[in-house]
């Protein structure tokens, strides 16, 4: 999360996991940039979210699961590629394949 680069609008909300819960970066990232930080909080949290906001992060967050998973098992085990260009181009192209792949199938039934 230190290393990331937020390159958004001045008052973006960023979504997070309970893996990034780090009150100075949340803090520092809404002081310079005017972006909140809305990571799922653990039980013990000094900072604990509303509870219709907890509901919605672990909605999107299914989701999110979800269609990972999805991809993830239409990729092959290893994609050969040369550069990181062409890796990037084969993991688009597979992404692309499976998003014609999903719409052939909602639109058929």
């Amino acid at each position: 999360m230190r290393v990331f680069s937020f390159a958004l609008p001045e008052g973006s909300v960023v979504y997070a996991d309970k893996a990034y819960n780090d009150y100075k970066i949340e803090d520092l990232l809404f002081e310079s940039e005017n972006i909140k930080l809305s990571a799922m909080r653990k039980s013990n949290s000094k900072r604990p979210v509303p509870s219709y906001v907890q509901f919605l992060q672990h909605h999107k967050r299914k989701v999110v699961e979800t269609t990972s998973s999805l991809i993830s098992q239409l990729l092959p085990k290893s994609i050969h590629a040369v550069t990181s260009k062409g890796f990037e181009l084969k993991v688009m192209l597979f992404v692309l394949a499976l998003s014609v792949n999903l719409w052939g199938v909602t639109s058929v039934n």
